[in-house]
Parts: structure tokens; sequence; C-alpha cells
């Protein structure tokens, strides 16, 4: 038993070690925490990630690009919907990182999940890294119990999805009773079936076509005798596309740039806080990418009126006049 848990202790300390190497030397380019999916507080019933509703990150340095996760189904009735109790790996939405101001706790901790059957379905993950280099994608996978499908298959385009290349071992660690399966995922583990999570990286720098690229995608398609069940999901949450600033690329928001707004769900009014007292140009966008609102601000504190808003899910882009940077920030409207 000693050492068993010497060992434990061992990899943790490992992994531990090596997270925080990658949290120190890349950026966050794209993140998802799913916290602000409907309906609020993971209830689920929702489909997600349709093709006219992409889920859009709840972070991003590229939101002109137009990243987002889409949800396609090919047979059966699986959907994509949320549920609570999510990860704490990757937790880029904790008060640890600068990206947010609130933990993945205040906001429920909500993750998604591919529903059985999910047999012939692809999720995919588009994640533009223009201005980016080495790239790497982490995130947090667990399942409801053993009844979710068992593997999940991982491909990605350079091309915006005209053609697809299957990982290769340089680009992950996984495999399946010990045998190493480059693109597959053994999603289904001792870890997973315990409603636990586990970490996931890969690590796409072996290949530099995914460097600077607009067009880069990731998808997985979940398989196993599983996947045409009728009961049990997989689960992710806090995925993440992290890279290294490339050269002459674009500029990274600093701290000092980002934002945050209260009350949130809203009603008649927000008020957005930062930290830069200059001009800045706020469109608010609803979920179709269609502009509904315009307008000029300056100062550190303002106020938008939302009264005129429905009711849903809305995104905020401040972009400022004087650094060129913007923030993007998830809204609801109650």
């Amino acid at each position: 038993m000693k050492t068993k848990l010497t060992y434990l202790l061992g990899s943790l300390f490992i992994f531990l070690v090596s997270f925080q190497q990658i949290k120190a030397q890349q950026k966050l380019i794209h993140f998802w925490d799913f916290n602000q999916t409907l309906p609020s507080g993971g209830g689920g019933g929702d489909s997600l990630g349709t093709l006219t509703s992409p889920i859009l990150p709840d972070f991003t340095m590229l939101s002109s690009a137009k990243p987002g996760i889409v949800y396609v189904r090919t047979k059966g009735d699986s959907i994509v919907d949320n549920g609570s109790g999510g990860s704490t790996y990757y937790d880029y939405s904790s008060v640890n990182y600068p990206y947010f101001t609130t933990s993945d706790s205040a906001n429920g901790n909500v993750f998604i999940r591919i529903r059985n059957s999910c047999v012939g379905a692809y999720l995919y993950i588009h994640a533009p890294t223009t201005g980016y280099s080495n790239i790497h994608f982490n995130f947090s996978i667990s399942a409801s119990s053993s009844k979710g499908a068992q593997y999940n298959i991982f491909s990605y385009s350079t091309d915006n999805g005209s053609t697809w290349n299957n990982l290769t071992t340089a680009m992950d660690t996984f495999n399946v009773s010990g045998v190493v399966m480059p693109d597959t995922l053994l999603a289904t583990n001792s870890v997973t079936t315990g409603k636990l999570w586990y970490p996931v990286q890969i690590n796409f720098s072996s290949d530099a076509s995914v460097n600077n690229n607009p067009g880069f995608i990731i998808r997985f398609a979940t398989a196993g005798s599983n996947a045409a069940g009728t009961s049990g999901n997989d689960r992710y949450d806090n995925l993440a596309i992290l890279g290294d600033t490339a050269p002459n690329g674009i500029n990274e928001i600093s701290p000092q740039h980002l934002y945050s707004i209260y009350p949130n769900p809203a009603s008649d009014y927000v008020t957005v806080n930062g930290l830069n007292s200059g001009a800045k140009k706020v469109v608010i966008y609803n979920v179709l990418g269609q502009e509904v609102n315009v307008e000029e601000k300056t100062g550190k504190e303002f106020t938008l009126n939302t009264s005129g808003l429905t009711s849903g899910v809305y995104f905020l882009n401040i972009a400022e006049e004087l650094t060129g940077n913007s923030s993007v920030i998830k809204l609801i409207k109650k």
C-alpha cells in the first residue's frame, strides 16, 4: 500500500509540475468552461452546439475568427446538454488566473455531456490559431457510468474541414489496455466511470501547419458498442486551446484589459468594469452572431441599457481604440 501510494503521489506531482510549466509558458487562446450554458445551473435538456448556434468560448483571443463548438448527429437522437459538478483540471475560470473574476464554484461548475445513442456523431471544435504556434489542447473527461461510449476517436483539420488528419504518437499519450493508440482515447476507464474527472492533453506542436492557422479544427467521434446504447453519456469540461505568440502575431490581452460585468444574469442594466479608461466600442451580439446594439464608451466603469433585449444569451465585444485589444464577455438576459 505504501508503495502504491508513493507511486500515485509521485505521478500527481509530475502532472502538477508539467501543468504549471505549460501554464507559465503558454497563452490561453480559446477556453470553454460551459458555466453559462443553458439551462442555468446544469439542468440538462437543451440541445447545445447546433450548426446555427455553436457553443461560443467563454474566453477567446480571436473573437472575429468565430471559434465555436458544433455537434453534428447523423443517426439516433443523441444530444449535447449540460450538468453540474464539473472538473477543476485546467480551470482557467478560477480566481488563480487573470482571465475571469469568478470561480467555477460561483458559477455552478457546469460541464457538457454527449448522451447515447451517439454512434456516427461528431463534435467539432473550431479553434483558429492565427498569430500563435506550439498549439496544445487540454480538457477534462468523465462519464456517467460504464454505459457511456467507450472511446473518443480524434482527428484534426488545417484547411477548415476539407481534409482530416489522424493524430500521431507525438501528439498524445493515449493507450487502450496498454497498447498505444495514437488517435483513440479510452473515455470510460477506472477513473471516469466513477464520475471522477480525468485530465487529457493533446500536443499539436509536431505539425507546423497547425500554427498560425485560421482553419484549424479538432473533431472527435464517440465509438464502441456502448455508443449505440440508449443510456449513459461521456462528459467534458474546461476545453482549452493554448499556444505561444508567433512572430509578428497578434497582441495578447493582458490582465489590465479584461472586463467583468454585473449583474449577470441581467435585467434592465449592467455595469461593466475594467482597468483601462480609454475610449472603446461595445458591440452586443446574439447567439447567431448578429449585432443587436453598438455603443461608444469611455472610462474604467460604464453601464449598458439591456432593457430592450429579449431573454437569452448574448456576447459583449469590447474593443479598445488605443490598444486595439478586444475582450468577449457572455451576458445572460433574464
